[in-house]
Parts: C-alpha cells; structure tokens; sequence
C-alpha cells in the first residue's frame, strides 16, 4: 500500500476529487434560484463542497500523507457499499415520492452525485491498490474478439435491413401485437448488480459448496414472493374480465375458460367434451391443481405460480451451463422482473402471466428446459443425453404443437457441433428422434382411436391457420371448412399462388418477434415514479427510434454481440442453441401469421439472456483485470464428459417423460360420468320433490309438460363461471361466448358443463345473493340459437331455485 505505485493513485485521485469538488461548486452556482437568492440549504452544500476542495487539494499537496482508512483492507467493500447506498438514495429521492422529495432532490442532487463519484472512484482505486491490476487480461481476451465482432456485425446488418424494409414493423392485417412488456432501466440496474454480487461471492477464497443449491433456492423464492405480491385486482382484462357478481371471483374467460373447462370435464367424467383438446399437457396440470384446491382460482393460480417460478431457474441453469453463474443470475434477474412489470399492468392492457390460466409462461418454462438438455446433449455427444433431449422435445408439443419447428434447427446445430455427419452423430440423432416419437406416440394413439386418424391437435387450431392464408377473413374460422381437404393442402395451394405475399408476412411477424425480445431491455422514455403506474410506452410504439434510443439500441447490440461471442468461444456451435431455438419459435409464430405480446413470450427472452452473456463477460474480465482467478472469475462448470452407452440412468428419465407424455389419456380415467345415470322423467320427478321447488308451487306436471314441449330444453350438470349483467352489459370481446354476450336485458350468464358445454343464460333482477361456481345445477329453459334461456336453474347441493316467467308459458 504504502509503494510508489499506490502513492501516485491516491495523488491523481485526490487532484481529480477537488477538482470534481470545484465543478459541481460551479454548477450548483449557476443553477436557476429563487428571488430571494441562495438558500440556506444552498448556502450549506456550497460550504461542504468548499471544505470538500480544501481537503482533497491538501491531500494532494502532501502526497505523502495518504489517510490511514484508506490503508485497510476493509475499505474495499465500505467503499462500494457506500458506492451502492448513495445509488439506491439518489434513485429513492427521485423516483420513490416525486412531488414530495422532488425539493430535497433539487437541493441535495448535486452533493449526492459528487459524493457517488467520489465512492466509486475510491471504490475502483482501492480494488487496484489491494488487489493488483493485470492489462494483460485484455490480451487474454483476443479470442473473443473475431467472434463479437462478427456479430456485431451481422446483428447491425440485421437493425438496417428492418428499418429500410420496415419488415418487423409494419402491422399486418391478419394480426399484429404489441411488444411484450420490457423491464425497467433501473432493473436492468438491479439485475446487473445481482450478476457483481454472485461473481463476487464466486470469488470468494471459501466459497459455499452449495452455492448453486442456495441460487436456486433464493431465484425461486424471489420469483414466487414479488409474482404473488401482486394482488388479484389487477387481473380485470380479457382473460378474465370484470370481477363480477354474484362470485367476485377473478374467473377465467376466453382460452383461459378454454383449458379451464376442459380440466373441469375430466373431474366430472367427461373428458375433454369428446373433442380432441389443445394443450392437452397444461390442460392436465389445472385438473391436478383443482384436484389439490378445488374451485378457489387464487389458490389454482398461486399453484401455478409455485411451478412458473422455475422458470429464473431454469434461465439461471442455462446461463450457467452456456457461461457463468453471473450470467445467469443477470438473466433470471431480467425474467424476475419482467414478469413483475406485466402483472403490475395487467389491467391495463392484454398479457400473459402467471395469473393468467394460459400456455405461453409454461411453453417458456419447458423450452428453457429442452434447451437445457439439448445443451448438454451436445456437450456430452452421447447417446444417453440424445434420448431425454428427445423426450423433453416430445413433452414440449404437448404445451404448443407449433414448437415442434425448434427441432430441426436443433439437428442441424447437433451436425456442426459433432463435426460432420459421422455414425456417432447418427446413433445420437436417431436416439433424439426415437425418444421424441415415444413421448409423443401415446397422445397419437388416443387421437387415432378417438377420431380414426392421427393427428395431434384440435380442429380449430387447423381452422385458424389456414383463415391465415387468405387475404380477408383472417381468424374467422367459421367460414373455414376442412371437411375432405388438409390443412397442408390449403396453405400449399395459397403459396403457390402468392409466394411473394406469403414469404413477406413470414419475415414480417418472425422479425416482429425478434424486435420484441430486443424491445424487453429498456429505452429512455419518461418514468413517472416507482409508486406511479407504468409508463406503457411500448404499446403506442410506431417502429420509430429517437436517436437517443437508437444509440442505446446499438449498446445494447455491442452487448448482445459480445454474449455471442462468449457462448461461441466456450462451445462452438453449441453455445448458439438458444438462439436456434428462438428462430425455430420464431418462424413458427410466421408461418401462423401471428406476433406480439403473449405469443413471443416462448421467444423473445433470448435477446435479453444473451445480454446477460454479455454483461457477464465484461464483468469477467473486468475482474480479471483487477486481479481475480482466471478459474473463479470466468467459468463455473468443468467440463462435461461423454457417457457412451445409454444405460439406465438414460432409460428411466425416458421412461418418466414417456409416462408424461401418457397422462392426458390416463388423466381420462380420474372420475366416472357424474351426470346422465337418471333418464328426463327421473330427473323431472326429483326435481318435483325439492323444498325450494315446492315453495315455488311447481308441481310434476307443469315440469314435465314444460320439458315435452318444443324448443325446451332440460340439462343438468355443474356451474361455471357465473357473471352478471346489467342491460346493455356483458364482456368485450370479438367473439364472447354467447353466455357473456352484451344483451339488451339484465341477466346471470353461466357455463354448464356435462358431457358437452351448454351457455346459459338467466334473466334476472337484481343479482343473486349466491350463485356458486363449481356446484351441481339443474336448467329447464328455452334453446335459443347459441345459449339456453333458463325458466328454472335449481342448485342442487344448496336447495335453491330461481325462476324467470312462467313454465305455463311454453317456448316461442
């Protein structure tokens, strides 16, 4: 401490302290004031820097006379954690109240930037002066150079050919999203310094053998305690509507309904209404949740939410397997976060979260995981590692069928990655495609013996993509007819007619999806504070950047390029496998001509994990400079070793995710048809015999009368959903259910469910006191062209009943 070397530090820093002390003296000099003059707040920072000035010009005219505090090895850590305190104090002061401390910033702005200054450069001095500082590191790193700067390069061509084509940009009439949510400039701050302190605990002498484990745990709990913080007010959007009598339920609606009720069919017996469902794998995970806890939706989404939480876990591994514990923390920071900022907006405008009852967080969740395996499949070249990747691959489609466009990008990557086309590579890549058929094989079966064909996935899902490939008309499935004719066919005869429109909807929605991951990183747009709501820029954006933000944009590219280049010098073709999978994902969501918020959550994380590469590859060797191990620092994996032989430790993973793969058929066998063992009359007859029906003074014979009747119709099954209108009211949506539909009538709207799906609709007012989702209920109403028009709905389990007109009175 006490060498020449050091001496000349602390003499440069205590000349660039005064010298910092006498410009912020100037600016705060200058700065408008009040017409009385200087304050005396004014007056007493002005002092303090003064004295700031005469003590660090003191200390540089005695260079000898270096103070003893800045001697000791403590002062390295008080250094930046007082670096860090005065951030999080400057920040807190403008952002936390800015109408209330907006004076104090104003007045103590000044000092505090001055005194940040000060810490960080003692902080940086004092790492060099205890620690060593090795330029040669820079040299160290050359080989990572060719590489970033090749993808620097690629990656700029890329942002010019978008903004001259503005293909990625340009709305499409069949359909266009918005960007998903990005996460906010001072979290990309706070995941940053969540990447410093897991490098700096890696570095420790004594580092926790455990430390991976205590990650994990830490991600999670922090994933799972700010997710669920959020309160269940702010789900009031389209996948689950105004929180509505009589329930004050947040209940699902729309596709969210969809696998809702689907997991309610296979509870009472009648799985999946006879249909071939979509998602069938998430479809099974709500039965097992409301199995668990029944009908209460915040504990079915807190439930969900325990298993979203992997997915900062999940991206943590991946980071780590691809380059550093740092780079995974930064990157599970950002997905923390991220999903934080779209559940605080989710009333806001449309999402996709861990409150929502939908399949794209759970698609993310499980592509991290194949990506996982895939790696390592790659890494260890053995067939053992080939069969789980494959069985992962096989689970994946039964979350988003579409996924299954990730697989050949991941077989052709598996080609450079072992070299050449060898036997190796064969045996390898036919123990992937045998263990992804297996997985697969036992839904194929199901479909086959349920339709007498094979096929994977529902019918409107066929409809939906080829209303795609039409010029007007696009998402109207009901004027698709596929009767006699293939999906294949369809698509195939409208690109040949119009290849050239068919590749520019193509390229447009896959860059749109990777504009939208590179949009999750932050721009400079106004924020308002961190009580206030979100400032959605992002919603009203036109494809335009200032110059401001493109700059930015070309920082955070520089970045982007430099994570590539780390993942390419560590593992070669492997370490491009996110990315594969993020353009196999990509170009699925082209080819189903969509893009944007919930439908780039499986793909648009790529941009921002690859940053996470990158920052932490410069915090890497920005430690390395300053003295680190070059084996604590940069990489916390050894390398992987082959297996050669697939033995059981490969066989009975496989099996598992055969059995995975099984259990939306099996699930098929939890329950016994609930409803239909008593013929009409029977059911009739008991009805007749209720209290509440007796009070009501319906007799045998006005029911069975009423029921003979033409256009009646008589159901009974269990309650879904109830929601009441007033007149003119109902759900906004393109094409609400007809139980929900705004109607120029007060009314309850409600699903019922047996061995198919029934809307009901009961006039009414005012609202039921209690109308329990979840119970047995028996409708005797008019069949209208879409829904029932409920006479009599009697809540069996509660011996209540409510009537509209008179069952005297037949249907129209």
């Amino acid at each position: 401490m006490a060498g020449s070397d050091a001496q000349a530090r602390w003499h440069w820093y205590f000349l660039l302290a005064a010298v910092e002390a006498a410009a912020a003296f100037a600016l705060l000099v200058v700065a408008p004031r009040g017409s009385s003059g200087f304050s005396p707040a004014r007056i007493g920072v002005l002092a303090s820097l003064v004295a700031s000035f005469a003590y660090w010009f003191y200390c540089w005219a005695r260079p000898t006379r270096i103070p003893c505090a800045f001697s000791h090895p403590a002062a390295v850590p008080i250094a930046g954690l007082l670096s860090l305190l005065l951030g999080v104090t400057l920040f807190l002061l403008r952002y936390l109240f800015p109408q209330d401390l907006g004076p104090y910033f104003e007045r103590l702005g000044v000092l505090l930037w001055y005194l940040l200054l000060l810490s960080v450069q003692a902080f940086l001095v004092l790492l060099v002066t205890h620690y060593g500082f090795r330029p040669q590191a820079l040299a160290e790193s050359r080989p990572l150079v060719r590489p970033a700067l090749l993808a620097f390069c690629l990656l700029l061509a890329a942002l010019a050919f978008i903004a001259a084509t503005r293909l990625g940009l340009t709305p499409d009439p069949a359909y266009w999203g918005e960007p998903g949510v990005p996460v906010m400039g001072w979290q990309l701050t706070l995941a940053m310094l969540l990447g410093v302190g897991v490098l700096v605990v890696s570095l420790l002498p004594r580092s926790h053998r455990r430390l991976d484990f205590w990650i994990y745990a830490a991600l999670w709990a922090v994933a799972v305690l700010s997710w669920l913080g959020v309160p269940l007010s702010v789900m009031r959007n389209s996948f689950y509507a105004p929180i509505d009598p009589p329930a004050y339920q947040a209940f699902p609606n729309s596709d969210a309904a969809y696998y809702d009720s689907m997991a309610q069919s296979l509870l009472i017996g009648y799985p999946y209404q006879g249909e071939i469902p979509a998602r069938p794998l998430y479809i099974v995970l709500l039965t097992a949740l409301h199995a668990l806890v029944g009908e209460r939706y915040d504990l079915i989404i807190a439930g969900q939410t325990l298993v979203l939480a992997l997915i900062p876990v999940a991206i943590f591994l991946l980071g780590r397997s691809l380059h550093s514990r740092t780079a995974g923390a930064i990157a599970a920071g950002f997905a923390i976060f991220r999903e934080f900022n779209s559940l605080l907006i989710s009333s806001q405008t449309r999402v996709s979260n861990t409150k929502t009852l939908l399949v794209d967080l759970p698609t993310l969740l499980l592509i991290v995981v194949a990506c996982l395996v895939t790696l390592r499949w790659l890494q260890r070249k053995d067939s053992g590692s080939a069969l789980i990747a494959g069985g992962v691959f096989g689970i994946l489609l039964l979350l988003r069928t579409q996924a299954a466009l990730i697989l050949p990008f991941a077989l052709i990557l598996s080609v450079p990655a072992y070299a050449a086309l060898n036997d190796h590579w064969r045996r390898a890549a036919a123990a992937f495609l045998g263990a992804f058929m297996l997985t697969i094989l036992p839904w194929l079966l199901h479909n086959y013996l349920a339709v007498g064909k094979l096929t994977f996935d529902a019918p409107f899902q066929f409809q939906i993509i080829a209303s795609q490939y039409r010029y007007t008309g696009n998402l109207d499935i009901n004027s698709i007819d596929l009767q006699g004719k293939s999906l294949a066919g369809i698509v195939l005869a409208f690109v040949l007619r119009d290849p050239k429109f068919v590749l520019g909807f193509v390229s447009n929605h896959f860059l749109a999806t990777q504009v939208g991951g590179l949009l999750a990183l932050p721009l400079f747009e106004p924020y308002n504070g961190l009580l206030a709501p979100l400032n959605m820029y992002w919603l009203n954006w036109t494809g335009n950047l200032s110059w401001l933000n493109l700059g930015l944009v070309i920082c955070y590219l520089v970045v982007i390029a430099v994570g590539l280049g780390a993942a390419w010098r560590r593992l070669r073709w492997a370490g491009l496998l996110p990315l594969s999978f993020s353009f196999g994902y990509s170009l699925a969501n082209g080819l189903g001509r969509f893009s944007g918020w919930r439908y780039d959550l499986p793909a648009d994380w790529i941009w921002y994990f690859y940053f996470g590469v990158g920052a932490a590859e410069l915090l890497t060797l920005a430690a390395l400079i300053l003295g680190a191990s070059h084996e604590k620092a940069s990489l916390s994996d050894q390398a992987i070793k082959p297996a050669a032989v697939v033995g059981l430790r490969s066989a009975l993973p496989l099996l598992g995710l055969i059995l995975v793969g099984a259990t939306p058929w099996l699930a098929q066998g939890i329950s016994t048809p609930r409803y239909g063992a008593d013929s009409p009359a029977a059911l009739l007859e008991q009805l007749s015999e209720f209290s509440s029906i007796r009070r009501l003074g319906i007799t045998s014979i006005q029911l069975n009368d009423f029921a003979a009747a033409p256009g009646a119709a008589l159901e009974v099954g269990r309650v879904l959903y109830p929601r009441y209108f007033s007149r003119g009211a109902g759900l906004a949506s393109a094409h609400p259910w007809p139980a929900y539909a705004p109607r120029d009538f007060p009314r309850l709207g409600f699903i019922l469910l047996n061995a198919s799906r029934h809307d009901v609709v009961l006039p009414t007012r005012p609202a039921p006191g209690a109308f329990p989702h979840g119970s047995d209920a028996i409708v005797l109403g008019c069949q209208q062209s879409d829904y029932v028009e409920a006479r009599l709905v009697f809540l069996v389990d509660s011996d209540v009943a409510y009537m509209n007109g008179d069952l005297a009175e037949p249907c129209p």
